[in-house]
């Protein structure tokens, strides 16, 4: 993700656009993007996202999400240092697999795929749901800053954004930690290790962290 960047104020005197701690929510943008897989059978399907599903962190997985994020603000000096029109935005982009021919799946291989794949998207859409909470306390806490002079304050700012970064990204382990264990339990997969044995290939479900200078 982006590090901290705050642009100084023209003047002291300039003013906030009035946005309360208490309702302001980040900026963010979603796009889904599909990579296609195809086959008539649970077991065909799967393999097929195994071939093709994106790499996270070098870890084949299912689905992913990459999160950019950036930021805007301003310091004002005045009889103290106040960070004003404090602006974190993210950018998602949620790759998701989609089969080509969903008439080729019948019978609860395909009834059992939809489920698997609603699974997916709601896990990734909880992983945005994570980096926005994670990015409206630090909107918050960085607007709450008030230092003696910018440079203090800037440095108070950069330190918020890097306790951000390591807690949110704990939170996201422990989540795909805990969903890991559902993968294998899901109807879905236990079809697939009941045609294929036991000797399944797996995969992570997993945030990917895209870092932007």
């Amino acid at each position: 993700m982006r590090s901290l960047l705050l642009f100084p104020a023209l003047a002291a005197a300039v003013l906030s656009c009035g946005i309360s701690n208490a309702v302001a929510q980040p900026s963010q943008t979603t796009k889904y993007v599909y990579y296609t897989i195809s086959g008539d059978s649970a077991s065909k399907v799967y393999n097929a996202m195994i071939r093709r599903g994106p790499h996270v962190n070098g870890a084949k997985a299912y689905a992913s999400t990459a999160a950019t994020s950036s930021q805007q603000g301003k310091l004002s000096q005045g009889k103290a240092c106040e960070i004003q029109d404090y602006r974190l935005k993210i950018d998602f982009v949620i790759r998701l697999p989609k089969v080509s021919n969903p008439k080729a799946l019948t019978g609860a291989a395909g009834s059992r795929w939809q489920q698997f794949s609603q699974f997916l998207k709601k896990h990734e859409e909880t992983h945005r749901s994570i980096w926005l909470e994670c990015a409206a306390q630090l909107e918050k806490d960085v607007r709450a800053i008030n230092a003696p002079d910018c440079s203090v304050a800037d440095a108070k700012a950069t330190k918020l954004w890097a306790q951000m970064r390591q807690s949110c990204s704990r939170r996201h382990d422990a989540f795909d930690a805990a969903e890991q264990k559902k993968v294998l339990k899901h109807p879905f997969v236990k079809m697939v290790m009941s045609q294929q044995g036991s000797h399944v290939a797996a995969a992570a479900v997993a945030v990917k962290r895209k870092k932007k200078k």
